[in-house]
């Protein structure tokens, strides 16, 4: 049993909500009670259980409803509905709807402790000032959609699983990933980040086939290979990828296991982990990226909040960044700066964030930083970056012609006519941004 776990109990009948909250509370767990569905939406959102315990049949929000309600915020938290004999037929329909366990009442309390520590066993604490919290350390939050996706995480560290990340870009996919890495088995094994958007097709190509030398799943052997931008794999390198994402899911089977010997041995030990700044959607549809592909990597996808979906996290963010980056000065925001944060744009996200503050403190002369000196700071920001259109249109330009020569194999031609322009106006295009069609050229195979 996880001595300490919070419970929230949910009933309308008091006497058996107190019972209940005094059997958990005997056997070690932090209980909170509520008597109404309503009640329990405003506890889970102050306390952040991990697990709930509710009668199945109450007043305006029954515990379905409840479920339903949870299920959007927490979908990994476990959910065990109590129920009496008349109503089992709504508890079973409740279990395939993802109900973790129902009880029926009256219920024996040895096997409630029993149902409870099983539920409890799925969803370990997430308290940051746990020491056991250590591998979520540089995820800052109280956002009840990180703690869910910190969850997620963990389950996907613990059972070492293959995970597509989604989130925009400077919304923390990289300390994401180091997250995982840190929970999990793998902590002092190889870590290998590629990005995809950083390589030629053919290199992608060479470096994804596990017989070719000085292959990532090589040098990533027993650890994680993080794969950045996934969606600009061209179709032959995703191809590659597949097969060795299918070995390892045929490698896990049981059954798979008793009729293949050659595809355990043949198996590579390594975690794949993908991100991508959108979802893949687009790709899929267009033929770009391969739905088989996509279904064995998306098994477990894990989307992260812009930091305009989480601003209840911008306070604790600041004063941790603060604290980081001019530790001697001891420096702190006034409200003012605080609300002025708040109530700000992000569109680069937490690393964004991150970058006005790092100004801010460098430029400081008092302990307290006043809401003038921030939003100095993010106009001279957003002022840069209004003037540096032409560098994001000149960077944008470069990603697209490689990705139409990757599509194209370094068909000039084809690339030309495919972006509308003659051959000679696409070479020069070539030639400002130092591209070789001759690197993306398919080699015989």
């Amino acid at each position: 049993m996880a001595v300490g776990a919070r419970i929230l109990v949910v009933d309308d009948d008091l006497d058996m909500l107190h019972l209940i909250g005094l059997r958990l509370s005997a056997a070690g767990y932090q209980v909170s009670e509520a008597s109404s569905g309503e009640a329990a939406l405003l506890s889970f959102y102050s306390n952040r259980p991990q697990m709930v315990l509710t009668d199945l049949r109450m007043g305006k929000m029954d515990g379905l409803a409840l479920f339903e309600h949870l299920r959007l915020e927490a979908p990994t938290m476990p959910v065990i509905i109590l129920t009496a004999h008349g109503t089992i037929p709504d508890a079973v329909v409740a279990t395939q709807k993802g109900v973790f366990s129902f009880l029926t009442k009256p219920f024996n309390g040895q096997e409630l402790l029993r149902r409870v520590a099983d539920a409890i066993r799925l969803s370990p604490s997430l308290n940051p000032e746990s020491l056991a919290a250590h591998w979520r350390n540089e995820l800052i939050t109280s956002s009840v959609r990180m703690e869910e996706l910190l969850r997620q995480a963990l389950r996907v560290s613990e059972e070492s699983q293959t995970a597509l990340l989604v989130g925009p870009s400077g919304s923390g996919k990289e300390s994401l990933v180091q997250a995982i890495r840190k929970a999990g088995r793998r902590a002092e094994q190889p870590f290998v980040g590629v990005s995809c958007t950083d390589y030629p097709a053919p290199a992608l190509e060479e470096m994804l086939s596990p017989g070719s030398p000085g292959n990532v799943y090589a040098q990533a052997s027993g650890g994680i290979l993080f794969l950045k931008d996934i969606s600009a794999l061209s179709l032959i390198a995703q191809a590659r990828l597949f097969a060795v994402l299918f070995a390892q899911m045929q490698a896990s089977d049981p059954l798979q296991r008793l009729n293949s010997a050659k595809q355990q041995r043949t198996a590579i030990d390594v975690q794949v982990i993908a991100a991508s700044p959108r979802p893949l959607d687009a790709e899929l549809a267009e033929g770009r990226f391969r739905s088989d592909l996509f279904y064995l990597l998306s098994r477990m996808t894990l989307i992260l909040p812009s930091l305009n979906e989480r601003s209840e996290d911008i306070p604790l963010l600041a004063n941790h960044f603060l604290g980081r980056i001019r530790p001697e000065k001891s420096l702190t925001l006034s409200p003012e700066s605080l609300m002025t944060l708040q109530e700000g744009r992000w569109p680069g996200n937490v690393r964004q964030l991150k970058n006005v503050l790092e100004q801010v403190a460098e430029l400081s002369l008092t302990p307290v930083i006043p809401e003038s000196a921030i939003r100095r700071v993010m106009r001279e920001l957003e002022e840069d970056s209004l003037a540096a259109f032409d560098d994001a249109r000149r960077e944008f330009e470069r990603d697209y012609l490689v990705r139409l020569l990757q599509a194209t194999a370094g068909n000039v031609s084809q690339a030309a006519r495919v972006a509308q322009r003659n051959r000679t106006e696409f070479y020069k295009l070539l030639a400002r941004h130092g591209l070789d069609p001759i690197n993306f050229k398919q080699k015989f195979r």
